[in-house]
Parts: structure tokens; sequence; C-alpha cells
């Protein structure tokens, strides 16, 4: 009975600390989603910087890696001032920022 109730212990362990993880980076990614919606792109990336060591060690490095360069392309439109590169780059980025939620979600395709 006693290894019922370990077993027990641990799969709820595994449970919480998956809603856990799931809950991070949704609550991390959707507060720098709306600081670069409000347009406080500095801020932003501040954030992101800081987030670093959490989600890495939550998901994929090529997912990070590719969301880190498109802030790096929106900061660098901002800068030469080219509206259209920095609209198009910023939804791109959004986007991504959106997407990495989804690597968390317990579904079909993340299992496969």
């Amino acid at each position: 009975m006693r290894r019922v109730w370990m077993a027990l212990a641990l799969l709820a362990l595994l449970i919480w600390g998956s809603w856990w993880s799931l809950h991070t980076v949704e609550r991390t990614t959707s507060d720098i989603a709306a600081l670069i919606e409000a347009g406080e792109l500095d801020a932003a990336h501040q954030r992101w910087d800081e987030a670093q060591t959490l989600l890495g060690s939550l998901l994929l490095h090529d997912e990070l890696d590719a969301a880190d360069r498109l802030f790096d392309r929106v900061l660098a439109a901002r800068d030469a001032g080219n509206a259209e590169d920095l609209a198009l780059d910023r939804t791109e980025l959004l986007s991504q920022l959106r997407h990495l939620p989804d690597l968390e979600r317990p579904s079909l395709i993340n299992l496969l």
C-alpha cells in the first residue's frame, strides 16, 4: 500500500510540475506580448532577457533562438526608422511569442 501512495504522490508532483510549466510560459510570453503591443519595445526586450534562463529550461532552444532573432530584427527596424519592416517583424515576433506556450500544452502533436 505504501508503494501505491508513493506512486500517487509522484504522479501528483508530475502533474503539478507540468501545469506550473505551462502556466509560467503562458504568463511570461503574454506579458512580453502585451508590452510589445503597447509599443514598449525596450521594456519587452528587457523582460525577454530576464526570462531567458527560465524559458530556456522549459522550452526548446531553437524556438527561443528564433524569437531572440526576431527581437533583434524588430529593434533594428525601429532604430532604422523602417516602419514597414517594423510592422512585419513585430507581427512575426508576436506570433512566435504566442506559439511558445503551445509547445508546453499536452496534445497529441507534442507527444509525437
